[in-house]
């Protein structure tokens, strides 16, 4: 058989598979409001369609890892996306509220087995600074996926709440190219077991997916509130034009994703971490101080290069350390580490907002704002003690 070999349309295929990934579970963040009025059910019912899903991602981010270093990452990539599609577009169809959640738990669950999946084979297909540059390029896709998908959301919302979720068939486009054109990469040793396996403390894990929570908590704290803090403003803000502004920050993290590779080659992983707070700080401060979509955009735009950096920092710095045998694991750890943050943004926002007061939004990004300042400027500096 002839042996395979990648090609950019393999990359293409995996960048793909991996678009969804980011705010798979939270593209319907415009319709909440209108699920409400629609009598699904009262409105700490309808928010568990947002909230649970990032929590079944995050507790089978690990298992979908470990499973795919048994049994292969194509097969965990396939299932993950016709379950992606699956139990997305199940809310077209469905009138129960109970049953809708339920779906949306595999919709969590399938989210698990695209990022690290994508970013694994990446991994495992290329090497060097072309592997730092297609890592990268993930961050772009996760952009476009956004882009693509609140946007197509705001405005299939137009139509009634329940076609919000017709965006979940986007899934189904890369699954037929998944299916004929990929295959697992070579292994080093004839058997897993053969495979000799010594990874870094776990503190050092510890330490890279904090440099992705962090950043993630931060991002989805402006995501899943957006629609609330716009309420706010003296013009009235359409569903439409929520969705178009979480694409307009999903497009700027798809710059700062293709530029990846550049902010690799000058400074340390924990340098750019820092780089990473620094702009999610200023575009926490922009947002906060808004008054208007003007203020509003440019901050977005801020918090989503960051977020765009943030995410294939993580997954290069793992990459660079893991072993091939236990590299999904790990890889599952990234994904583990973002919707781990969107899960405890539904804590964590009313929270703060119950010490600061209902609707006090713009307080609430402006401390945040302030905390990773102090985030950004300590890991900035200690980055400059550590040589690549």
């Amino acid at each position: 058989m002839k042996p395979f070999t990648p090609t950019r349309f393999t990359l293409l295929i995996l960048l793909a598979a991996a678009m969804p990934s980011l705010l798979g579970t939270a593209a319907v963040s415009p319709v909440l409001d209108l699920m409400k009025e629609a009598g699904l059910g009262p409105e700490y019912v309808v928010s568990l369609v947002l909230t649970l899903p990032p929590l079944a991602t995050a507790l089978s981010g690990f298992f979908i890892g470990a499973l795919s270093d048994r049994i292969g990452r194509v097969k965990i990539l396939a299932v993950s996306l016709f379950l992606f599609a699956a139990s997305g577009v199940s809310g077209f169809f469905l009138d129960n509220i109970y049953a809708i959640i339920a779906l949306r738990l595999i919709l969590g669950v399938s989210i698990a087995g695209l990022l690290p999946m994508a970013s694994a084979l990446i991994t495992e297909y290329y090497e060097g600074e072309t592997r730092t540059r297609y890592l990268g390029y993930i961050g772009v896709a996760n952009g476009i996926g956004v882009l693509i998908l609140q946007t197509l959301c705001g405005a299939l919302a137009a139509f009634g709440w329940r076609y919000a979720f017709l965006v979940y068939l986007l899934g189904l486009c890369a699954l037929p190219f998944v299916l004929i054109c990929l295959r697992e990469p070579p292994r080093s040793c004839k058997e897993k077991s053969e495979c000799p396996v010594s990874v870094p403390s776990p503190l050092k894990y510890a330490g890279i997916y904090s440099l992705v929570f962090f950043p993630a908590l931060f991002m989805y704290l402006v995501a899943v509130n957006l629609s609330y803090y716009a309420g706010t403003f003296e013009a009235a803000v359409s569903p439409f034009w929520i969705g178009l502004l979480l694409g307009i920050f999903g497009l700027s993290s798809a710059v700062s994703g293709f530029l990846f590779w550049r902010f690799d080659r000058r400074f340390s992983s924990i340098s750019i971490g820092g780089i990473i707070f620094l702009l999610e700080a200023l575009g926490l401060l922009l947002i906060g101080i808004s008054e208007n979509l003007v203020l509003l955009t440019a901050g977005l735009i801020l918090l989503g290069f960051g977020m765009g950096l943030a995410m294939p920092n993580g997954t290069a710095w793992v990459s660079k350390i893991t072993p091939t045998a236990v590299l999904g694991r790990y890889m599952g750890g990234v994904t583990v580490s973002t919707f781990l943050a969107l899960f405890s943004n539904s804590f964590v926002s009313p929270l703060v907002l119950s010490v600061l007061g209902a609707g006090e939004y713009a307080a609430m990004f402006l401390i945040f704002a302030g905390v990773s300042a102090v985030f950004g400027a300590v890991l900035f500096a200690a980055g400059k003690f550590f040589v690549k």
